[in-house]
Protein backbone atom coordinates (compact mmCIF):
# COMPACT_ATOMS: atom_id res chain seq x y z
CA UNK A 1 0.00 0.00 0.00
CA UNK A 2 3.24 2.37 0.77
CA UNK A 3 4.78 1.29 -2.21
CA UNK A 4 1.49 1.93 -4.60
CA UNK A 5 1.20 5.58 -2.71
CA UNK A 6 4.78 6.45 -3.20
CA UNK A 7 4.63 5.69 -6.87
CA UNK A 8 1.73 7.77 -7.45
CA UNK A 9 3.69 10.39 -5.95
CA UNK A 10 6.88 10.10 -8.22
CA UNK A 11 4.49 10.18 -11.08
CA UNK A 12 2.95 12.76 -10.62
CA UNK A 13 6.23 14.73 -9.48
CA UNK A 14 7.70 14.21 -13.07
CA UNK A 15 4.51 15.05 -14.96
CA UNK A 16 5.03 18.91 -14.99
CA UNK A 17 8.86 17.92 -16.51
CA UNK A 18 7.39 15.73 -19.15
CA UNK A 19 4.54 18.29 -20.36
CA UNK A 20 6.51 21.07 -21.77
CA UNK A 21 9.39 18.49 -23.52
CA UNK A 22 6.15 16.78 -25.76
CA UNK A 23 4.83 20.93 -26.23
CA UNK A 24 8.03 21.50 -27.90
CA UNK A 25 8.28 21.26 -31.38
CA UNK A 26 11.11 20.35 -33.12
CA UNK A 27 12.89 22.29 -36.34
CA UNK A 28 11.39 21.72 -39.38
CA UNK A 29 13.30 21.49 -42.31
CA UNK A 30 12.52 23.58 -45.32
CA UNK A 31 12.96 24.96 -48.60
CA UNK A 32 12.26 28.70 -49.30
CA UNK A 33 12.03 31.23 -52.29
CA UNK A 34 10.93 34.70 -52.83
CA UNK A 35 7.43 36.29 -53.73
CA UNK A 36 7.75 38.14 -56.56
CA UNK A 37 5.87 40.33 -58.95
CA UNK A 38 4.90 39.57 -62.48
CA UNK A 39 2.51 39.49 -65.32
CA UNK A 40 -0.19 36.61 -65.17
CA UNK A 41 -3.04 35.76 -67.10
CA UNK A 42 -5.44 32.86 -67.53
CA UNK A 43 -4.20 30.17 -69.70
CA UNK A 44 -5.36 27.53 -72.07
CA UNK A 45 -3.34 24.29 -71.59
CA UNK A 46 -4.24 22.58 -75.62
CA UNK A 47 -2.75 19.48 -77.34
CA UNK A 48 0.29 20.07 -80.10
CA UNK A 49 1.75 18.08 -82.45
CA UNK A 50 5.86 17.85 -83.30
CA UNK A 51 6.25 18.15 -86.83
CA UNK A 52 8.27 18.47 -89.50
CA UNK A 53 8.34 21.91 -91.74
CA UNK A 54 9.87 20.24 -94.95
CA UNK A 55 8.13 16.86 -95.13
CA UNK A 56 7.56 15.48 -98.70
CA UNK A 57 6.47 12.55 -100.66
CA UNK A 58 9.08 12.05 -103.21
CA UNK A 59 7.80 10.73 -106.87
CA UNK A 60 8.91 9.79 -110.17
CA UNK A 61 9.43 12.18 -112.97
CA UNK A 62 10.15 9.96 -115.71
CA UNK A 63 8.51 6.74 -116.81
CA UNK A 64 10.84 3.47 -116.86
CA UNK A 65 11.49 0.79 -114.41
CA UNK A 66 12.82 1.31 -111.01
CA UNK A 67 16.69 0.44 -111.10
CA UNK A 68 17.18 1.70 -107.34
CA UNK A 69 15.79 3.51 -104.36
CA UNK A 70 17.47 4.48 -101.06
CA UNK A 71 16.55 2.19 -97.89
CA UNK A 72 14.32 3.17 -94.91
CA UNK A 73 16.17 5.38 -92.00
CA UNK A 74 19.12 6.28 -94.41
CA UNK A 75 20.00 10.11 -93.92
CA UNK A 76 20.66 11.66 -97.44
CA UNK A 77 21.83 15.12 -98.46
CA UNK A 78 20.45 17.82 -100.37
CA UNK A 79 21.27 16.32 -103.84
CA UNK A 80 22.24 13.03 -103.68
CA UNK A 81 19.97 10.41 -105.49
CA UNK A 82 17.01 9.02 -103.78
CA UNK A 83 16.35 6.68 -106.85
CA UNK A 84 17.09 6.01 -110.04
CA UNK A 85 15.09 5.06 -113.19
CA UNK A 86 16.11 2.73 -116.28
CA UNK A 87 17.07 5.34 -118.68
CA UNK A 88 18.07 3.41 -122.05
CA UNK A 89 14.66 4.45 -123.58
CA UNK A 90 15.84 8.36 -122.68
CA UNK A 91 19.57 7.39 -124.14
CA UNK A 92 18.39 6.54 -127.85
CA UNK A 93 15.75 9.63 -128.07
CA UNK A 94 19.16 11.67 -127.17
CA UNK A 95 20.99 10.29 -130.09
CA UNK A 96 17.78 10.65 -132.52
CA UNK A 97 17.53 14.26 -131.23
CA UNK A 98 21.41 14.68 -132.11
CA UNK A 99 20.57 12.95 -135.39
CA UNK A 100 17.94 15.51 -136.66
CA UNK A 101 19.66 18.49 -135.44
CA UNK A 102 22.69 17.13 -137.67
CA UNK A 103 20.54 16.42 -140.44
CA UNK A 104 19.13 20.05 -140.18
CA UNK A 105 22.49 21.73 -140.31
CA UNK A 106 23.46 19.70 -143.31
CA UNK A 107 19.47 21.66 -145.13
CA UNK A 108 20.69 24.66 -143.87
CA UNK A 109 24.25 24.62 -145.36
CA UNK A 110 22.76 23.09 -149.05
CA UNK A 111 20.32 26.07 -149.20
CA UNK A 112 22.83 28.55 -147.81
CA UNK A 113 25.12 27.66 -150.54
CA UNK A 114 21.99 27.29 -153.22
CA UNK A 115 20.82 31.11 -152.09
CA UNK A 116 24.89 32.32 -152.82
CA UNK A 117 24.77 30.66 -156.40
CA UNK A 118 20.88 32.17 -157.61
CA UNK A 119 21.99 35.19 -155.64
CA UNK A 120 24.63 35.67 -158.61
CA UNK A 121 23.00 34.31 -161.56
CA UNK A 122 19.89 37.17 -160.68
CA UNK A 123 22.59 39.87 -161.03
CA UNK A 124 23.20 38.22 -164.65
CA UNK A 125 19.69 38.06 -164.91
CA UNK A 126 19.58 34.65 -165.85
CA UNK A 127 16.93 33.31 -162.68
CA UNK A 128 13.84 34.56 -162.06
CA UNK A 129 13.43 36.74 -158.68
CA UNK A 130 10.38 34.00 -157.27
CA UNK A 131 13.03 31.06 -157.27
CA UNK A 132 15.54 32.67 -155.24
CA UNK A 133 12.67 33.82 -152.80
CA UNK A 134 11.43 30.27 -152.39
CA UNK A 135 14.82 28.86 -151.32
CA UNK A 136 15.05 31.92 -149.26
CA UNK A 137 11.81 31.23 -147.36
CA UNK A 138 12.98 27.14 -147.18
CA UNK A 139 16.07 28.36 -145.63
CA UNK A 140 14.29 30.11 -142.35
CA UNK A 141 12.05 26.93 -142.28
CA UNK A 142 14.92 24.88 -141.74
CA UNK A 143 16.75 27.53 -139.35
CA UNK A 144 12.92 27.35 -137.46
CA UNK A 145 13.36 23.60 -137.56
CA UNK A 146 16.72 23.78 -136.15
CA UNK A 147 15.70 25.50 -132.89
CA UNK A 148 12.75 23.13 -132.23
CA UNK A 149 15.29 19.92 -132.55
CA UNK A 150 17.56 21.87 -130.16
CA UNK A 151 14.38 22.13 -127.60
CA UNK A 152 13.85 18.27 -127.97
CA UNK A 153 17.59 17.63 -127.61
CA UNK A 154 17.34 19.58 -124.13
CA UNK A 155 14.01 18.45 -123.20
CA UNK A 156 15.54 14.89 -123.29
CA UNK A 157 18.85 15.50 -121.16
CA UNK A 158 16.42 17.33 -118.93
CA UNK A 159 14.50 13.98 -118.53
CA UNK A 160 17.56 11.66 -118.49
CA UNK A 161 18.96 14.21 -115.29
CA UNK A 162 15.47 13.71 -113.37
CA UNK A 163 15.76 9.65 -114.34
CA UNK A 164 17.61 9.93 -111.00
CA UNK A 165 15.86 11.32 -108.48
CA UNK A 166 17.92 13.43 -105.95
CA UNK A 167 17.38 14.79 -102.45
CA UNK A 168 15.37 18.62 -102.85
CA UNK A 169 16.45 19.03 -99.29
CA UNK A 170 18.68 16.57 -96.50
CA UNK A 171 16.37 14.18 -94.18
CA UNK A 172 16.20 10.86 -93.51
CA UNK A 173 13.69 8.60 -95.76
CA UNK A 174 10.71 8.19 -93.45
CA UNK A 175 9.08 5.10 -95.71
CA UNK A 176 8.95 3.84 -98.98
CA UNK A 177 6.51 3.28 -102.11
CA UNK A 178 8.22 1.04 -104.08
CA UNK A 179 10.71 -1.37 -104.59
CA UNK A 180 13.06 -2.05 -107.21
CA UNK A 181 12.24 -3.42 -110.74
CA UNK A 182 8.39 -1.63 -110.75
CA UNK A 183 7.63 0.18 -114.13
CA UNK A 184 6.75 4.34 -112.51
CA UNK A 185 5.28 6.70 -114.66
CA UNK A 186 5.73 10.31 -113.66
CA UNK A 187 3.41 11.29 -110.24
CA UNK A 188 3.86 7.24 -108.71
CA UNK A 189 5.11 8.04 -105.13
CA UNK A 190 8.41 6.56 -104.32
CA UNK A 191 9.76 7.60 -101.00
CA UNK A 192 8.90 10.16 -98.01
CA UNK A 193 11.34 12.06 -97.43
CA UNK A 194 11.50 14.45 -93.75
CA UNK A 195 13.85 16.92 -92.71
CA UNK A 196 14.42 15.97 -88.97
CA UNK A 197 16.17 19.13 -88.12
CA UNK A 198 13.76 21.82 -89.74
CA UNK A 199 10.65 21.40 -86.51
CA UNK A 200 7.47 23.24 -85.71
CA UNK A 201 4.79 22.81 -83.47
CA UNK A 202 1.13 22.93 -84.46
CA UNK A 203 -1.39 23.84 -81.88
CA UNK A 204 -5.46 24.32 -82.87
CA UNK A 205 -6.64 27.35 -80.89
CA UNK A 206 -9.51 28.47 -80.30
CA UNK A 207 -10.18 32.30 -82.92
CA UNK A 208 -10.17 34.16 -79.93
CA UNK A 209 -6.60 33.41 -78.71
CA UNK A 210 -5.63 35.42 -81.47
CA UNK A 211 -6.37 38.24 -79.74
CA UNK A 212 -3.69 37.53 -76.92
CA UNK A 213 -1.08 35.87 -78.77
CA UNK A 214 0.81 37.55 -81.34
CA UNK A 215 4.39 35.97 -83.53
CA UNK A 216 7.47 36.33 -81.94
CA UNK A 217 6.09 36.19 -78.36
CA UNK A 218 7.22 33.32 -75.95
CA UNK A 219 4.50 30.37 -74.68
CA UNK A 220 4.94 27.53 -72.28
CA UNK A 221 5.69 23.76 -73.87
CA UNK A 222 5.71 20.77 -71.94
CA UNK A 223 5.77 17.07 -73.04
CA UNK A 224 7.16 13.80 -71.56
CA UNK A 225 8.62 15.50 -68.54
CA UNK A 226 10.43 18.08 -69.75
CA UNK A 227 9.50 21.87 -70.23
CA UNK A 228 10.81 24.81 -72.84
CA UNK A 229 9.50 28.39 -74.16
CA UNK A 230 8.78 28.04 -77.52
CA UNK A 231 8.03 31.10 -79.93
CA UNK A 232 5.40 31.80 -82.12
CA UNK A 233 6.45 31.68 -85.26
CA UNK A 234 2.70 32.56 -86.89
CA UNK A 235 -0.97 32.49 -86.34
CA UNK A 236 -3.54 31.46 -88.73
CA UNK A 237 -6.69 33.13 -87.51
CA UNK A 238 -9.01 31.25 -90.10
CA UNK A 239 -11.61 29.04 -88.67
CA UNK A 240 -14.34 27.08 -89.81
CA UNK A 241 -18.30 27.57 -88.46
CA UNK A 242 -18.32 24.58 -86.66
CA UNK A 243 -14.16 23.86 -84.72
CA UNK A 244 -14.26 27.93 -84.19
CA UNK A 245 -10.45 26.69 -84.24
CA UNK A 246 -7.58 28.22 -85.70
CA UNK A 247 -3.96 26.54 -86.17
CA UNK A 248 -0.48 28.31 -84.36
CA UNK A 249 3.06 27.40 -85.18
CA UNK A 250 5.51 27.57 -82.85
CA UNK A 251 9.58 27.28 -83.85
CA UNK A 252 11.33 24.80 -82.33
CA UNK A 253 14.67 23.74 -81.99
CA UNK A 254 15.91 19.97 -82.51
CA UNK A 255 16.73 17.76 -79.56
CA UNK A 256 13.79 17.83 -77.63
CA UNK A 257 10.64 16.01 -78.79
CA UNK A 258 10.42 13.61 -81.89
CA UNK A 259 8.21 14.41 -85.03
CA UNK A 260 4.70 13.02 -84.48
CA UNK A 261 4.91 13.49 -80.86
CA UNK A 262 2.16 14.99 -78.35
CA UNK A 263 2.51 18.23 -76.31
CA UNK A 264 1.02 20.23 -74.15
CA UNK A 265 1.13 24.67 -75.10
CA UNK A 266 -0.10 26.56 -72.56
CA UNK A 267 -1.23 29.97 -74.48
CA UNK A 268 -2.65 33.00 -73.22
CA UNK A 269 -6.18 33.83 -72.61
CA UNK A 270 -6.82 37.18 -71.22
CA UNK A 271 -4.74 40.12 -70.75
CA UNK A 272 -1.98 40.27 -68.25
CA UNK A 273 -2.57 41.55 -65.15
CA UNK A 274 0.62 42.51 -62.86
CA UNK A 275 0.34 40.78 -59.68
CA UNK A 276 1.92 38.93 -56.97
CA UNK A 277 3.36 35.68 -57.83
CA UNK A 278 5.02 32.82 -56.22
CA UNK A 279 6.02 28.50 -57.03
CA UNK A 280 3.03 26.64 -57.28
CA UNK A 281 4.72 24.25 -54.84
CA UNK A 282 4.24 26.79 -52.11
CA UNK A 283 0.61 26.53 -51.86
CA UNK A 284 -0.53 24.40 -49.32
CA UNK A 285 -4.23 23.08 -50.29
CA UNK A 286 -5.96 21.53 -46.40
CA UNK A 287 -9.59 21.48 -45.04
CA UNK A 288 -11.07 23.31 -48.38
CA UNK A 289 -8.28 26.08 -47.68
CA UNK A 290 -5.40 27.59 -49.64
CA UNK A 291 -2.79 29.50 -48.17
CA UNK A 292 0.86 29.39 -47.90
CA UNK A 293 3.89 29.50 -45.17
CA UNK A 294 5.94 32.99 -45.08
CA UNK A 295 9.08 33.37 -42.21
CA UNK A 296 9.03 35.88 -39.95
CA UNK A 297 12.31 37.59 -39.01
CA UNK A 298 13.49 34.83 -36.25
CA UNK A 299 12.98 31.91 -38.87
CA UNK A 300 8.88 31.48 -37.77
CA UNK A 301 6.28 30.21 -40.09
CA UNK A 302 3.32 31.54 -40.35
CA UNK A 303 0.21 30.94 -42.11
CA UNK A 304 -1.14 33.44 -44.90
CA UNK A 305 -3.93 32.50 -46.34
CA UNK A 306 -4.13 33.55 -50.44
CA UNK A 307 -6.54 33.07 -53.33
CA UNK A 308 -4.94 31.98 -56.65
CA UNK A 309 -4.88 33.89 -59.94
CA UNK A 310 -3.69 32.69 -63.60
CA UNK A 311 -0.18 31.90 -63.59
CA UNK A 312 2.63 30.66 -66.01
CA UNK A 313 4.42 27.74 -66.02
CA UNK A 314 5.95 27.34 -62.73
CA UNK A 315 4.40 30.09 -61.14
CA UNK A 316 1.45 30.91 -59.86
CA UNK A 317 -0.24 34.51 -59.40
CA UNK A 318 -1.55 35.07 -55.45
CA UNK A 319 -3.74 37.59 -53.62
CA UNK A 320 -2.93 37.74 -49.84
CA UNK A 321 -1.01 39.49 -47.22
CA UNK A 322 2.26 38.74 -48.66
CA UNK A 323 4.68 41.56 -50.07
CA UNK A 324 7.27 41.15 -52.72
CA UNK A 325 10.92 39.68 -51.46
CA UNK A 326 8.88 37.73 -48.84
CA UNK A 327 10.02 33.96 -47.99
CA UNK A 328 7.69 31.56 -48.87
CA UNK A 329 8.30 27.31 -48.10
CA UNK A 330 8.17 25.66 -51.27
CA UNK A 331 9.06 22.08 -49.57
CA UNK A 332 8.15 20.99 -46.14
CA UNK A 333 5.09 23.25 -45.88
CA UNK A 334 3.00 19.96 -45.81
CA UNK A 335 4.31 19.18 -42.27
CA UNK A 336 4.28 22.80 -40.81
CA UNK A 337 2.27 24.45 -38.08
CA UNK A 338 1.66 27.60 -37.67
CA UNK A 339 4.24 29.17 -35.10
CA UNK A 340 6.75 26.70 -35.81
CA UNK A 341 10.43 26.96 -35.80
CA UNK A 342 11.71 26.27 -39.17
CA UNK A 343 15.70 25.88 -40.72
CA UNK A 344 16.22 26.96 -44.02
CA UNK A 345 18.12 24.76 -45.78
CA UNK A 346 17.72 25.85 -49.66
CA UNK A 347 16.73 29.16 -51.27
CA UNK A 348 15.42 28.87 -54.90
CA UNK A 349 14.25 31.76 -57.44
CA UNK A 350 10.30 31.51 -58.27
CA UNK A 351 9.93 29.09 -60.90
CA UNK A 352 13.39 27.62 -61.28
CA UNK A 353 15.48 25.12 -59.79
CA UNK A 354 16.46 25.15 -56.25
CA UNK A 355 19.80 26.64 -55.66
CA UNK A 356 22.17 25.88 -52.06
CA UNK A 357 21.46 28.77 -50.36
Amino acid sequence: MNYARTLALALLGLAPLAGPARAADPLAIVEVAEVSRGNSASVLRLPGTVLSTQDAQISAEVTGHLTWIAEVGELIRKGEPLATIDDHLLQLQLRNDWAEIERLKADIDYNRRQIGRLETLAQQNNTSKSGLDEVQSRLQMLLQEQRIAEVARDRTIHDLGRARVRAPFTGVIASREADIGEYKEPGDPLLRLVDTQALEISVNAPLRAAHHNQPKSQVQVEGDGRQLLAQIRALVPVGDSQSRMMEIRLTLEPGHWSIGEAVTVELPDSSSNNTLTVPRDALVLRDQEVFVYTLSADNTARKVAVTTRPGHGADVGVEGALEPGALVVVRGAERLRDGQRVKITRRQAAGNPATPG
